[in-house]
């Protein structure tokens, strides 16, 4: 066992397949601080549990990690956050926390940049990588009185979503998505008032909608070390993401089928803007010309990030290697995992029954219900070593909520999976 001690932020299921990872990697616990206890991280045998307190905000939340950071002094500590929310409060504190952690993440500079979807879209430019059509709305203006929505120069239908996610993520409003949508001039002017009246200062992005399913969706994550090599590259097609409306996006089962054009150009993206870390990135292959466009770059390692162990690459040997010597490692580590090869296997946390009625092609159902057959379908809270009945038991009752979360928000696949 190694003697550092992950740290982590958050609840959620994207926080426990990091601390599964660095557990497989190397039988270390993680120590994971938040507000409340929820099903993901609750009666884990690989997780330490520090409770905040529910509504705690950044302050408490800081002292909370300073606190750890001293009760643990001499074990190197790595912490790792991943929300965008999270990332912003490191780059907030971090002369604060560095004295006490590792934090293996990009200058503030680099991961704001990186954040925006607007940086994005202008690296792509530069690039000749195909992003959707767009057009930028500025709110910082809209409380002023008069104020109205510029007229958009686009082909609809739209989507709408923050140029940065933070800001949009810490509002509550009746209507609240993670993703708008508009087919007509008049329904996107009325979503960007409700973003104004909600009290959204920041910029939204508008673009035109690639059309397609769930399926056509591709992910890649990777992680990049301080000397600018990419470590770590993994890849896959989306199979079926969930649509609660403040959820949709969020990728529930993935084919590790590798994507070696898209991995290519997400690699030429990091390199042009000069980041390190982890990094994951949204892509939708347009059906009407086969042409994969980039529509986010998360600075962080995202919530579906066990899917790379499914592919045979566990993202904590990759940012262990990277900082080796500062957590008393005694020196480099190698990191053999970005090859040609990757391994093909379905991570979902959503029961075969369900991705089946959604898979339309009747190809790509034929390999997906092969990878089941052969046990490659694999549950990232699904780990043998962290075995107990109420973690059973949350697992079966969280499959019946997201079932009825499909049946009320998404009942049939659609042509834009929208």
């Amino acid at each position: 066992m190694a003697d550092f001690r992950p740290v982590l932020l958050g609840t959620d299921l994207g926080v426990y397949s990091i601390a599964r990872s660095f557990h497989e990697a190397y039988g270390v616990r993680s120590i994971v601080v938040s507000n409340q206890l929820r099903g993901p991280i609750d009666h884990s045998r690989i997780i330490d549990n520090v409770l905040v307190g529910a509504g705690a905000g950044e302050e408490e939340t800081v002292a909370a990690l300073l606190d750890v950071g001293r009760r643990h002094a001499g074990t190197p500590l790595l912490l790792m956050v991943n929300a965008e929310h999270e990332v912003e409060l490191v780059v907030r504190n971090r002369a604060a926390l560095e004295p006490h952690f590792v934090i293996p993440f990009a200058s503030g500079e680099v991961l704001t940049a990186a954040a925006d979807k607007e940086v994005l879209a202008a690296t792509c430019a530069r690039l000749g990588i195909a992003t959707p059509a767009s057009q930028a709305v500025d709110l910082a203006d809209a409380g002023q009185e008069g104020w109205a929505p510029p007229a958009l120069d686009l082909t609809f239908p739209v989507v709408l979503k923050p140029a940065v996610s933070a800001e949009h993520l810490l509002l509550s409003f009746a209507g609240k998505r993670k993703v708008y949508t508009a087919t007509t001039a008049a329904q996107a002017d009325d979503v960007l008032r409700r973003l104004a009246r909600a009290g959204l200062r920041d910029v939204v992005l508008v673009q035109e909608l690639i059309p397609g399913h769930d399926t056509q969706g591709r992910t890649v994550t990777c992680y990049v070390d301080r000397a600018g090599e990419v470590t770590l590259m993994a890849s896959g097609q989306l199979l079926l993401q969930l649509h609660e409306p403040t959820m949709i996006g969020n990728s529930a089962a993935i084919l590790t089928e590798p994507q070696p054009e898209v991995e290519e150009q997400a690699a030429a993206i990091l390199r042009e803007l000069g980041f390190t870390g982890f990094a994951n990135f949204d892509v939708k292959v347009d059906p009407r010309d086969g042409r994969a466009h980039f529509l986010d770059l998360n600075p962080r390692i995202g919530r579906p990030n066990y899917y790379l162990n499914v592919a045979g690459r566990n993202p904590a040997r990759a940012v262990v290697a990277d900082f080796a010597a500062e957590l008393g490692l005694g020196g480099p580590v190698a990191s053999p995992l970005y090859r040609p090869e990757q391994e093909v296997g379905v991570y979902s946390y959503l029961p075969w029954s369900l991705v089946r009625r959604y898979l339309t092609d009747p190809g790509l159902r034929r390999t997906v219900a092969r990878v089941h057959r052969t046990r490659r379908f694999t549950h990232p809270l699904a780990y043998a070593l962290d075995r107990d009945p109420r973690r059973t038991f949350y697992r079966a009752a969280s499959t019946v909520n997201l079932v009825r979360d499909f049946r009320a928000h998404y009942p049939e696949p659609t042509p834009t999976g929208l």
